[in-house]
């Protein structure tokens, strides 16, 4: 560089680094552009994430990452996820048949399992990375219900089977009704044949009587005034019972279908973790089309 009287400097004037630069930043523009154009979408991929390509796809052990030039393109994301969907949806519909996927806005695909009714969001796909994105909640309760369902157990057992047996207390409340009247009738019967007896002198046995049937009158005031609730509470736990024992029924389809897909939920697991790799290296593999564009090297 010059020397001014206002600069000091040793180091030389970096005109070609600044061009190397953005040429290389405009080839890999030029190449997005034309690869998307040519419906190349393995290309895509490639450019959007070399290292991850080379690594999954090629087996390199090292790779240059190019997440540099990658971020020039950002800001069309959207647009890339939506482009690319097309044909990622169409092999994911053979490969996870009861996976449905709505894009509720541009690029931005919301996961549904199953065709059947009260089926689960699930997540996301994103097919920028070609990959599962799914709810935390979601993926546990099937994951737990896969593994409850080896020791035959649902994943709502538990609140299901104590609803159950709080609604047989609860019925067992009720068909002592006639006793607890036949019982309150006899006491009542007592305690006025007692109440007769008071006085100055009555003993101390007729004063305990009369207490233990005073409280057990209570507790008989209090157990009617239970039952009174017992048809409202009955209800409230027949539809937790059967809340959950839907939520259970779905549970169940998604393992059927992924049992009936996969052969067993380990071997989903695996599909998951390998979708990028065996998705990109099953698409055709194109060089860029020598008209248009910069000169592609």
């Amino acid at each position: 560089m010059e020397q001014t009287p206002y600069l000091k400097t040793e180091i030389p004037d970096n005109l070609v680094t600044i061009t190397e630069k953005l040429r290389a930043k405009m080839q890999f523009l030029s190449d997005v552009q034309q690869a998307v154009a040519e419906d190349n979408d393995r290309l895509v991929y490639k450019l959007l994430n070399t290292k991850k390509y080379a690594a999954l796809i090629e087996g390199a052990t090292e790779a240059v990452d190019n997440q540099t030039e990658s971020r020039l393109v950002s800001d069309i994301q959207d647009e890339l996820s939506h482009h690319l969907a097309k044909h990622l949806i169409e092999y994911l519909q053979e490969k996870f048949p009861f996976f449905y996927y709505e894009e509720d806005e541009l690029g931005v695909y919301q996961l549904q399992f199953g065709n059947w009714w009260d089926r689960r969001r699930f997540g996301i796909l994103d097919p920028l990375t070609v990959n599962f994105i799914f709810g935390d909640e979601e993926y546990d309760m099937l994951a737990k219900s896969v593994a409850l369902a080896a020791v035959n157990r649902r994943y709502h057992s538990d609140v299901i089977e104590d609803a159950t047996r709080t609604n047989e207390g609860l019925h067992k409340l009720l068909d002592e009704q006639v006793a607890r009247d036949e019982e309150r009738r006899i006491l009542q019967s007592e305690y006025q044949q007692l109440d007769d007896k008071r006085g100055l002198f009555q003993s101390q046995e007729t004063k305990d009587r009369r207490t233990q049937v005073q409280a057990r009158l209570s507790q008989l005031d209090a157990l009617d005034e239970k039952a009174s609730q017992v048809p409202e509470l009955i209800a409230e736990n027949n539809n937790l019972i059967l809340y959950y024992s839907k939520e259970d029924t779905v549970l169940l389809y998604e393992q059927r279908a992924i049992n009936e897909t996969f052969g067993s939920f380990a071997d989903f697991e695996h599909a998951v973790k390998n979708l990028y790799k065996d998705y990109v290296s099953q698409l055709p593999e194109k060089e860029l089309g020598a008209e248009g564009g910069l000169l592609h090297v």
